[in-house]
């Protein structure tokens, strides 16, 4: 998934300081007339559109994989789409403003260059008239929680709906790829692009869970069912968290066997009529 972050970049001056950091990624020492060098704001801890937001620890995880790392364009992988390097990361804290979940404010600031040269400058002005100031991280996150509940939504879904009673956190970076010039901005206050390998679920694959979650729901009924007839000194609520912990598969085939222990008890509601021959009726 990808998510922008409006009004990221900021120009700076480079200090001697920071053009060491600068130079430490370069193979011929480079002067500050050599550089542009801007100000940008990754990502967050507010919730974003996508109902996802970054916890603190994130941040700080974050801000250490970001150092030295590339910035491309649309998040094209391609070494001529190389146009920027990080060079210097910190989380910033903003204790005066709180975010959405009433947390105080954070965000993840990133200090960039990249070269004054002719293949550059077009994007150079760009960014100076404020028409390139969008971006995109794209990073790994191995925990997804529930803001509720605090289920990891990775491992399997929580009874909670993202977007209508509860936001996802996102924890645990473990890897970060690269970021990006993008257009379309998703986080609200800070112009970032989020992009989590593997853990992109369309539309339509969560309506896929919600419909095998309804058949599973299905399943469980009918055995409370069978179960109630076939075997009423088993409760309720036994046979209730026996199915809770069965997958689709095995609910089947339980109520299958129960289908079969119901058919095998069903007798006859008449009794089979007498040969009409019989005189087993008449005394003599």
């Amino acid at each position: 998934m990808k998510k922008n972050f409006d009004n990221a970049i900021s120009l700076c001056s480079v200090t001697e300081k920071e053009l060491e950091l600068i130079n430490k990624y370069s193979l011929t020492e480079l002067k500050a007339e050599d550089i542009f060098a801007f100000n940008v704001v990754l990502c967050d801890n507010e919730t974003d559109r996508d109902f996802e937001c970054f916890d603190m620890d994130a941040l700080k995880t974050l801000s250490e994989l970001y150092i030295g790392k590339t910035g491309i364009l649309n998040h094209e992988m391609k070494a001529e789409n190389q146009i920027a390097r990080i060079y210097s990361t910190e989380v910033e804290v903003i204790e005066s403003q709180k975010n959405s979940a009433g947390n105080t404010y954070a965000r993840l600031k990133a200090k960039a260059y990249m070269l004054k040269n002719e293949k550059n400058k077009p994007l150079i002005d760009e960014i100076c008239a404020g028409i390139k100031k969008e971006v995109s991280i794209n990073c790994a996150v191995s925990k997804i929680v529930c803001s509720v509940c605090g289920k990891d939504v990775k491992k399997g879904r929580c009874e909670h709906k993202k977007g209508q009673n509860c936001y996802h956190i996102l924890k645990n970076p473990t890897d970060a790829y690269e970021w990006s010039f993008v257009a379309v901005p998703a986080q609200k206050n800070a112009g970032t692009v989020k992009k989590f390998t593997n853990e992109n679920i369309s539309a339509e694959s969560e309506n896929l869970v919600e419909i095998a979650e309804k058949y599973k729901n299905f399943l469980r009924q009918e055995i409370v069912k069978l179960s109630n007839v076939i075997s009423p000194e088993i409760s309720v609520k036994s046979v209730e968290n026996i199915c809770s912990a069965l997958s689709v598969n095995a609910l089947e085939e339980l109520r299958k066997d129960y289908l079969k222990a119901d058919k095998a008890r069903i007798k006859p509601q008449l009794l089979p009529r007498k040969n009409e021959n019989s005189i087993d009726g008449f005394m003599i």
